[in-house]
């Protein structure tokens, strides 16, 4: 039976990702939350899953929400992030204005059309301050080709047993991971899920057609200049003034 994403998996994501080194993408985050001096008061994450970095994160801005599409994984997230919301890329639905937004792992990639970044983007110019930051990575095409293999894998927690087959195809620049997962009962039921990795400077086109500028755009972990030949890209942006754009 197939599935939305992130329903089933969700209960299997935290062992899925227990090789991640969530304590140095938490430090590098809040590091680049002060690049502009800005004191960052509130912080939104979206697309923050099952919320481990927020867990490490919350305390460090005087208001902090959580934030995804799949309430499955939010449910699954410490109970110490009181502020939650299911919500969309495309539909950011707060009144209040953030200081920092910020989204990990690649989530962005998820967005398979340019128009639709350009409107996440523009939902988030929404919700920013006027000197507020927004910061994401992406996954470029050298991330895929190296690191697919890794990506077939399978795994079990709490009876739930899954299976996760990776593909990337050069020509569409879709990559596709597919999740079979057998559930502690016996039922089969599976998810696919699908990126675009575009090319580098496919992002700077389509920044440069929203209400912000590239502040900054770092080979992820660091603060050396991003390339076409990266892994990971790290954006910084912020927005621009009013009747700005080039």
């Amino acid at each position: 039976m197939a599935s939305k994403t992130y329903s089933y998996l969700a209960d299997v994501y935290n062992d899925m990702m227990r090789f991640i080194d969530y304590r140095t993408w938490a430090k590098y985050i809040i590091v680049l939350s002060r690049l502009t001096g800005n004191k960052n008061k509130s912080a939104l994450e979206i697309a923050g899953g099952s919320g481990t970095l927020a867990k490490l994160l919350y305390n460090r801005f005087s208001f902090y929400v959580l934030s995804d599409l799949s309430s499955e994984m939010l449910a699954n997230s410490s109970p110490v992030v009181k502020n939650k919301i299911s919500c969309s890329f495309y539909n950011l639905p707060f009144k209040k204005k953030f200081n920092f937004v910020f989204s990990t792992f690649d989530s962005v990639n998820y967005i398979l059309t340019k128009k639709n970044f350009v409107l996440m983007l523009e939902e988030v110019a929404n919700i920013l301050e006027d000197d507020g930051v927004f910061t994401f990575d992406v996954s470029l095409e050298r991330n895929s080709l190296k690191h697919l293999k890794n990506l077939n894998r399978q795994g079990e927690v709490n009876g739930i047993k899954y299976f996760q087959k990776s593909i990337y195809n050069p020509k569409t620049r879709i990559h596709t991971n597919r999740f079979d997962i057998i559930l502690a009962d016996g039922e089969k039921v599976q998810e696919i899920h699908k990126q675009r990795v575009y090319l580098f400077n496919d992002y700077f086109q389509m920044i440069d057609k929203s209400d912000f500028y590239v502040y900054g755009c770092y080979k992820t972990f660091s603060f050396d200049d991003a390339d076409e030949s990266a892994e990971r890209a790290q954006f910084i942006l912020k927005k621009r003034k009013p009747n700005a754009h080039i």
